[in-house]
């Protein structure tokens, strides 16, 4: 055991440092009697304590003992590798694990559709959301386990030197901040996602509440022209191009049409959220015997109209 003071190497089972004599700290109680009863492991705990760094070592000290003394690995649930797998394996630098949940749905789709059947492809798409989000979180802990102790099998053979290979371990080990890194990436994006949706959102309304107007003013210049030929025949015309109306029609707008019964005039839309919807000019006689004209809608919402309509709805 590495004195944490001085860095000298002691007994497994010392209590004090035998070169500076400061207190050694205790092991978990799995790991103290893993080392207390093992032969030729007297660096394990300060080779798993290198690999795991200072990030809830006591916790994973405790869970490899068992797995050393069992000989084998179990199943225990995992909790970060549910909510964030991927930021996880990052996190904990299982750089291959994380390679491979990153290009596994890249893999998979393509290989589905080659093999088609919906039956498969269903089969497929079931199996991979159960290994993902099931059989990771409950198998996490034996990857990381696995991953440590090659990590360590790797760095023992590499070199004789205990401190040299502690380093290497340090630096091989811990945790990293890629996954930081990502997070806040991820978040990054999904605000920017958020804010360009409101401003896409707005944008929309504006365009549309634009578009609106300009086919209300369409809509005035043809009801003035059913104005004027009523002023002038005093009935009702059969259609707009009887009144001279001839204006061409935007791409905003689907049609502008009378009715020859009172002579209302419909502005049908154009375009996104308001393509296929219409405003009604109707016309009412004055006392003067001019035509007054009012403006309704019961498809397009208010916030879409234009102002002249919203107050007279």
């Amino acid at each position: 055991m590495f004195c944490p003071k001085c860095k000298a190497s002691n007994e497994a089972n010392a209590t004090v440092c035998s070169s500076c004599g400061e207190a050694l700290p205790r092991l978990p109680g799995k790991f103290q009697r893993v080392q207390e009863s093992s032969e030729g492991t007297g660096n394990t705990v300060e080779y798993y304590k290198a690999i795991l760094g200072p990030v809830n070592q006591d916790y994973y000290l405790d869970m490899f003992a068992g797995f050393d003394r069992a000989g084998a690995v179990s199943v225990i649930w995992h909790r970060h590798a549910f909510f964030a797998s991927f930021f996880w394996l990052l996190y904990r630098k299982v750089w291959r694990e994380a390679l491979i949940y990153f290009l596994a749905p890249y893999l998979l789709m393509p290989l589905l559709g080659v093999i088609g059947g919906s039956f498969l492809v269903t089969l497929g798409y079931v199996l991979y959301v159960i290994g993902i989000v099931i059989w990771l979180p409950m198998n996490a802990n034996a990857l990381y386990y696995k991953h440590c102790k090659k990590q360590i099998e790797m760095v023992s053979a590499s070199s004789g030197d205990l401190q040299q290979q502690l380093d290497e371990l340090s630096a091989r080990g811990g945790t990293g901040n890629i996954a930081r890194i990502g997070v806040m990436a991820l978040a990054s994006v999904v605000v920017l996602g958020i804010l360009a949706t409101i401003t896409m959102s707005l944008y929309q309304r504006y365009a549309i509440k634009s578009r609106t107007a300009k086919a209300y003013a369409m809509g005035e210049l043809a009801a003035g022209k059913v104005s004027e030929f009523y002023m002038s025949h005093r009935v009702i015309p059969t259609s707009l191009s009887e009144t001279g109306y001839s204006e061409p029609t935007p791409n905003y707008i689907r049609v502008i049409d009378m009715s020859p019964r009172n002579g209302a005039v419909t502005v049908m839309m154009e375009g996104p959220v308001v393509g296929g919807k219409s405003f009604t000019l109707e016309p009412s006689l004055g006392e003067g015997g001019q035509l007054n004209w009012r403006c309704t809608s019961e498809k397009i919402l208010e916030q879409y109209l234009p102002q002249q309509c919203r107050h007279q709805n």
